[in-house]
């Protein structure tokens, strides 16, 4: 069975003093993502639901996302 990841990479290496940059891993599950976005570079997370994949994943509200990958798992 075909699992769908997406893999982010979230801030920047150039932040500034006091921001962290995470790199996370978000396994897809029967409801989506989990989260909910907007901008464009960066993207800001508007809302994470609760107990959904992003959640899990340690995705938080106002988190800047600067790049995303597109993993398959077969």
């Amino acid at each position: 069975m075909e699992q769908e990841r997406l893999s982010s990479y979230i801030a920047d290496p150039d932040l500034p003093t006091g921001l962290e940059q995470k790199n996370v891993i978000i396994q897809r599950d029967r409801f989506g993502y989990g989260l909910t976005v907007s901008g464009d570079n960066p993207v800001y997370v508007l809302s994470v639901r609760e107990g959904g994949a992003a959640h899990r994943a340690g995705i938080n509200i106002s988190d800047q996302i600067i790049k995303v990958k597109k993993a398959f798992i077969i």
